[in-house]
């Protein structure tokens, strides 16, 4: 009974053997480790984060008669100078697979795996598997400044009419001839601040004039509407050349960070009021912004285990990920981004050598 039992044992290791891998090395290998089969290799996946940043620029421009905005019209509240700011609209990050340059290995295939033609197999069930990346192209949004306010200066003019007499000899007799010339001339910046005065002042008038029906004619709703409309956005364009505008911009920023177990407080970038955005951390503590993990398993129950069993197994190498708690942290406040699976908080596992049915290329990155 025993020695049948024990050949039983015996054909089920030897059959185990046979269709598993022979060896499992981490790269670098040694130079007198004797590699004499077939081989492939697999790099284990680590999480990246694609960070989307989206920073809101804000231009306050100065009118071109800001200097005569309190003087012509009474107005206070105007932009009395250029200024720019900087602040943060929107952070998204989003997880995807690299492979881990760190944990690269090499299988050597047993007797039994090349006559089954085990490598063409791997491949092929594992030609479409893959971990997911991204693929993403941002645009800038931007308020595109009024060319009535950039071009106003470049436009207002004004023509003097210049009349003088000329001297001339026609026919032997001395005759005065009239010319009339006019000349075209730009004019100073009070003038077209006047200008513009005398115009908001008019259609402020012909606005009333609507509004208290002080017309032959009827208008319906619609071109009731309109017209109030179409003053206001006149009257609005001229006011801005004393009060000045605000042009908003969006900035997207694209970048990949790669968290480790060892960093609890990651650095990610920081925006500044005056500069705006930087991958590198201020000196201004408030300006800076942090990701934070937090794993939300513990690896400690696993060390001991995983050391011990370790020891006697030499197969496959591979590394689970685990559940982490991400939390954007500015000036000691923290903003929750969501609980992602991270692999490099995943602890290291050995596989036993003879393990027949496992796939690697659902752990992996072949080639």
């Amino acid at each position: 009974m025993c020695k049948k039992l024990f050949i039983v044992l015996l054909s089920l290791f030897v059959l185990q053997c046979v269709y598993s891998q022979k060896a499992v090395y981490k790269l670098p290998v040694s130079s007198e480790t004797a590699i004499t089969n077939p081989t492939f290799f697999y790099t284990l996946p680590k999480t990246a984060f694609k960070v989307d940043v989206v920073v809101t620029k804000k231009t306050q421009m100065k009118g071109l008669f800001a200097d005569y905005a309190e003087k012509m019209l009474g107005i206070t509240n105007y932009c009395k100078e250029n200024s720019t700011n900087f602040t943060l609209k929107s952070l998204i990050i989003t997880p995807f697979t690299v492979p881990d340059e760190s944990l690269q290995f090499m299988v050597e295939l047993s007797a039994e795996q090349m006559k089954k033609n085990f490598l063409h197999t791997l491949y092929i069930n594992n030609g479409d598997a893959g971990f997911r990346a991204f693929s993403t192209l941002e645009k800038n949004n931007a308020d595109v400044l009024p060319d009535f306010f950039k071009n106003y200066a470049d436009v207002l003019t004004k023509q003097a009419h210049i009349s003088y007499t000329e001297t001339k000899i026609i026919d032997g007799e001395v005759i005065q001839v009239p010319v009339f010339q006019t000349q075209t001339t730009t004019k100073n910046v009070k003038q077209q601040a006047e200008e513009a005065v005398a115009f908001i002042e008019k259609v402020r008038k012909e606005r009333y004039s609507i509004l208290s029906m002080e017309h032959e004619t009827t208008l319906s709703k619609e071109a009731f509407e309109y017209l109030v409309n179409q003053f206001n956005e006149l009257e609005k364009k001229y006011l801005e050349l004393f009060t000045g505008i605000i042009v908003f911009e969006d900035i997207h920023e694209s970048f990949v960070i790669y968290p480790d177990n060892e960093t609890s407080l990651l650095p990610v970038f920081s925006v500044t009021p005056n500069l705006g955005f930087s991958k590198l951390m201020s000196n201004i503590n408030t300006c800076n912004f942090y990701l934070k993990f937090v794993p939300q398993t513990s690896n400690d129950l696993k060390i001991n285990h995983i050391d011990n069993k370790s020891k006697k197994n030499s197969g496959y190498r591979l590394r689970k990920s685990v559940p982490v708690l991400v939390s954007l942290v500015q000036d000691n406040k923290e903003s929750l981004m969501g609980i992602f699976s991270i692999y490099q908080f995943g602890l290291l596992e050995t596989l036993p050598a003879n393990l027949d049915i496992f796939d690697i290329g659902l752990w992996g990155y072949l080639y």
